[in-house]
């Protein structure tokens, strides 16, 4: 499905596309609580803009002006506008600020599994980080950074973005940004906040640590997570479904913060390969049980975790 099919819909529904996910009344609570009420009455209003900025998002190859005509015919009785160009988008956004926009996801978005989605009980989130190159302006350099040194940065400004999304529906249910140089655990300790009793969090090895095991743990979150092979290495017993149960301990040598005082924790350990891969993939988790978590269960989980959107 092309663009212009998808730009004639939502000619045809008008903004009533977008205000049943976000109502006014939620989107003006959000711009009051960050302060970016008008004073003055402005043709680009920061109810309108909030609205064009969902619009932009939805189609990102559509030219901006043809956005905002499509959302001006949602309108009724929008009075003719005069001198509105991309310049004057441009000073709206930037108005309105990325934060509105951030509290505005958080306020609207909720998990849209179903009940039958559940695994074994369980919702399923998943947390994982990238890289994002961002348009090369001074705001961007100070706040990201480039790769390479500072005498020779090199390519684009790079986001580093940690997102925790809910894996039946996809949905994205929160993120946080830090610097390219930041590390992916100290920039997602933000999202744990979404993980609890009921919750079976998945996460790539690059967001491991000790000390965020025993905190998740005590908030009742269950947890998958892959691993290196040289972590949890001290079997304490093999079971049925050739999965065993190990003991995982601090590196004594590790930087890291908060991993030196964190105690050790009992996990069972899943390994497996995909096929055509030689490569043995490592799984620990919190979900001692092996009959009621059967392994070949949990390793399937995670690859399906690791598939795109579609």
């Amino acid at each position: 499905m092309g663009p212009f099919v998808l730009v004639s819909r939502l000619e045809w529904l008008g903004l009533g596309i977008l205000t049943r996910s976000c109502p006014p009344e939620l989107v003006d609570r959000v711009v009051g609580e960050a302060g970016c009420t008008e004073k003055r009455r402005r043709l680009l209003s920061a109810r309108f803009t909030v609205y064009f900025v969902l619009a932009l998002c939805l189609f990102p190859r559509v030219d901006s002006l043809e956005v905002l005509r499509l959302l001006k015919a949602g309108v009724p009785g929008l009075r003719e506008w005069s001198g509105v160009n991309k310049s004057s988008l441009a000073r709206a956004r930037q108005r309105l600020g990325w934060r509105v926009m951030r509290d505005l996801h958080r306020a609207a978005v909720r998990p849209l599994g179903q009940k039958r989605d559940l695994f074994r009980g369980l919702r399923v989130l998943a947390l994982d980080g990238m890289l994002l190159a961002v348009p090369d302006s001074a705001g961007n350099r100070e706040a990201f950074g480039k790769s390479g040194s500072q005498r020779s940065p090199m390519g684009y400004p790079m986001a580093r973005v940690v997102a925790v999304a809910e894996c039946s529906s996809h949905t994205v249910l929160d993120a946080v940004i830090g610097g390219w140089k930041d590390s992916e655990r100290i920039v997602s300790d933000e999202l744990d906040r979404h993980a609890g009793e009921g919750t079976l969090l998945l996460a790539d090895r690059g967001l491991w640590g000790l000390a965020r095991w025993h905190r998740l743990r005590d908030r009742g979150t269950h947890l998958l997570w892959r691993t290196e092979q040289r972590k949890a290495r001290r079997v304490q017993d093999v079971l049925a479904d050739g999965s065993y149960l190990a003991r995982i301990e601090a590196n004594k040598h590790s930087k890291a913060a908060g991993t030196v005082k964190a105690p050790p924790a009992l996990v069972r350990v899943i390994e497996y390969r995909i096929d055509g891969q030689a490569a043995v993939v490592r799984l620990i988790t919190s979900l001692l049980d092996h009959e009621k978590y059967p392994a070949s269960e949990l390793a399937e989980l995670s690859v399906f975790s690791d598939e795109p959107p579609g």
